[in-house]
């Protein structure tokens, strides 16, 4: 059976990887990317927060031009 410092070592080399991988993807983003990003994220808040109010807000009312 292999030792438990062996797969400590391998663990921390596979996240190190996944963490290198998803830095070098996210940098790559464009400026439109980006703003999509910003804009999903915000409806998700936005229905999250509708969820819980159970009502609809000023802003929810009329979609938001992109700038």
């Amino acid at each position: 059976m292999a030792s438990t410092e062996w797969m400590w070592g391998v663990g921390i080399i596979i996240l190190g990887l996944a963490i290198a991988f998803a830095l070098m993807r996210n940098r790559s983003r464009t400026a439109s990317e980006k703003r999509q990003t910003e804009a999903g994220t915000e409806d998700v808040y936005r229905a999250a927060q509708r969820k819980e109010d159970g009502k609809l807000r000023p802003e929810d009312r009329t979609p938001q031009s992109m700038p």
